[in-house]
């Protein structure tokens, strides 16, 4: 009894931590109906947020008038593909290797 009492708590902690499973393709098709509305995917991701910045993201754009079907689908998908422990991607660059302008 005792050792349940221990792995339950740590079990919801998991998941309060990283979240459940996220439907992928559920979550990018929220993100092309609720997002590009008001602005490319681009800007959204090069961004690499924590979950509670990405939060403040979702609360700000729902305060712009953003409406989100699925707020908790949308957020979990952002902390997922671009929370701050994702590597930051490098800009494109032309053929020869410059930067593109």
């Amino acid at each position: 009894m005792r050792m349940l009492l221990r792995i339950v708590p740590l079990s919801l902690l998991a998941v309060l931590m990283f979240g459940a499973d996220v439907d992928i393709e559920a979550a990018k098709k929220a993100e092309q109906r609720e997002c590009i509305a008001c602005h490319g995917l681009r800007f959204i991701h090069t961004q690499r947020l924590s979950r509670a910045a990405w939060q403040k993201e979702l609360d700000k754009m729902a305060g712009w008038g953003a409406e989100m079907k699925d707020r908790q689908l949308l957020l979990d998908y952002l902390t997922a593909e671009y929370g701050d422990t994702k590597p930051i991607p490098q800009a494109p660059l032309s053929s020869d290797g410059s930067k593109k302008k």
